[in-house]
Parts: C-alpha cells; structure tokens; sequence
C-alpha cells in the first residue's frame, strides 16, 4: 500500500507539472502586444518605472519600446503603423493632426511649470529678455523651444528678426553652448540642466510667460479604437505608477535617474527643477485638461493646442488648421477604464 501510495503521488507531481507546464504558454499567449513610442531627450520617470518594474507585464502587456530623438520623428512612425502609442509634447501631436493622421491624445501625463527654461551665457551680456538682441539663441525650429522662444521676444518688445535663431535639436544645444556656438538656448530637461552646469543663469520659463506646456500619450485611432482590452491594461498599469510615485517617489525615479546617468541627488533636483505635476485619469476629464466628456472644447489644454495650431500654419508648419479640433481629443479608454475600476 505504501508502494501504490508513492506510486499515485508521483503521478500527482507529474500531472501537476505538465499542468504548469501547459499554462505558462497559454498566459503567454494571453499577453497583448503594444508598441510605445518615447523620446530619449525627455524625463520619462513614469514610464521607466512601469517598464523596469514589471508593472506592464503584470497587467498581461507584451510592451516593445521604440526610442526617438524628439516628438517630430515620431509622426511618421505612427503613419506607418511602426508604433500604437507615443509620448510626446503638444506640438508635434498638433502637427500630426492638422496634416492628417488618424491620431488623437489620450491623456496629458504631465504638465510643467519649470521644465522648459531660457538660459544665457552671463558672459554675454545678457541678464534680461530685452538684452537677447542681436544674440544667437538656440531654438528647436517648430517645437515647444520655439513657441516659448517667440512669446519670450514678444514680450521683450522684440522680434524673431532682431536675435539669429540657431536651429539645434535639444541634445546638441548644451555642446553648443560649452563650444561658444550660441548665447542662450530655450529648452528642457535634461538639456536645460547640463547648460545650467556649465554656468548657464536662467532667465525665463513656462510659468514666467504665462504659458503651458507637458507631455501627452497620442495613440493611433484605429488601434485605439480596435484594441479596447489592450487599452484597459495599459492604463491600469499606468494609472498603479501613479499611485506608486505618490506613495514612494524615490523608488519610482530609480528606474529613469539610472537611464540618464544621475545619481538620486542630481535627478532629485532635476525634477525640482521642473515643477512637474502628473494629473490623475479623473483630472483629465476635467477643464484643466482634456475637459468633461463632451465639453473638450471648452478645456484649458485644447485653448492652448488652438493657440499651437495657430503658430505652426504661421511658421508654415501645417497647411490649415484641423476643421475638427474636438477630435483631437479621445477620452473613451480613460472612461471606460474609470467606470470598469470603479466596480
């Protein structure tokens, strides 16, 4: 009987692991796969941390990134189905948008207040906006740099004519600075900082000029549209980074401090420096943001993409402005999620 004991018990153990064995592909195979867009010269604390800490394999994604240098780069990556979803400023989502692709914001994950910064070389000469004439300021031509770099000119009582703007990406900037290229630049973390390092006084930011500005997640409407499933996940993982920050800050801004290179101190004080706040999925559906359902129109953020759209058919960016402003804006996944969690 002890025999026949052991001998039933052995199969048990084995029936037990080819079981294991079969559901380890089938949990695999249950796993959605979504492709996300991000830049290498933005803070991307969020998204570091779903990533590295399993947030988004937790919740049954099969998450690939794919990195671009800047939002711009990343429009024809979304045309060409390269990429579901992307991170990126508001300009180039404008841009996307008005020229055509079946894009639209999902959520703003960020907003700045300080991010975004003027700096000058002191030795220039320069110590307010009004000395930026006849200076070489170093601008990303048809991005946030640029629209700041403008209102900044404006408000000085000058004009783009009356500076020589330098058209550099935001990684070539602090390079050309050290070398003696440009005077001043108008950029952002992590570029702003490394000019600041080397000396760089700060003479202007978002909030300075009454403006605003962030980072927002635009996906392609179609697989917005076709992969609702694959939606309530990534948001639910994004919507426990959240909570995650808010509850442990450090742990979270371990993940991004280790990808750019800083120890906690520094990239501690690079948020700082930002005055970054990362709404909510129920403050997005507010007036502050994407606006009530229904009501985007009237939000704080769409005010600000028109003002946007404005400036690029200007800059002849864009040929016309979007005829459809309102759908730009796609809200439907953050709804549906919020009432599928609030269950």
């Amino acid at each position: 009987m002890i025999r026949a004991a052991i001998g039933v018990s052995r199969r048990l153990v084995l029936l037990a692991g080819l079981a294991l064995g079969l559901a380890a592909p089938a949990a695999a195979e249950d796993a959605k796969p979504i492709r996300l867009g991000f830049q290498t010269g933005e803070i991307n604390v969020l998204l570091s941390y779903a990533l590295g800490s399993g947030l988004f394999k937790k919740e049954g994604l099969d998450v690939s990134t794919k990195p671009f240098p800047a939002g711009p780069a990343m429009l024809p990556a979304l045309a060409g189905e390269e990429i579901d979803l992307a991170w990126m400023g508001e300009f180039p989502s404008v841009t996307g948008y008005a020229n055509g692709l079946p894009i639209a914001i999902l959520f703003m994950e960020r907003i700045d207040a300080t991010n975004v910064r003027l700096v000058v070389n002191p030795k220039a000469g320069i110590e307010k906006l009004e000395d930026l004439k006849g200076k070489r300021l170093g601008v990303a031509i048809g991005s946030t740099s640029h629209y700041h770099t403008l209102r900044a000119l404006a408000k000085a009582g000058l004009k783009s004519e009356d500076v020589t703007l330098v058209n550099l990406t935001p990684a070539n900037m602090p390079p050309a600075y050290v070398a003696g290229q440009i005077d001043a630049a108008f950029v952002w973390e992590p570029n702003v900082g490394a000019m600041e390092r080397e000396g760089a006084k700060p003479i202007a930011n978002t909030r300075s000029l009454g403006m605003i500005t962030g980072g927002v997640w635009v996906g392609r409407r179609p697989f917005m549209d076709g992969e609702p499933e694959t939606m309530r996940r990534f948001l639910k993982a994004w919507d426990q980074a959240q909570q995650d920050y808010k509850a442990n800050p450090a742990a979270v801004r371990a993940y991004e401090a280790k990808r750019v290179g800083m120890t906690a101190e520094q990239f501690d004080k690079l948020v700082e420096g930002q005055s970054v706040a990362h709404p909510t999925f129920r403050e997005t559906l507010t007036a502050d943001f994407l606006g009530a359902p229904g009501q985007e129109l009237d939000s704080r953020l769409m005010k600000h993409l028109q003002g946007i759209g404005g400036f690029l058919l200007e800059q002849k960016r864009i040929q016309a402005e979007p005829k459809d402003w309102a759908g730009l804006f796609d809200t439907k996944p953050i709804q549906a999620y919020l009432a599928s969690a609030s269950q």
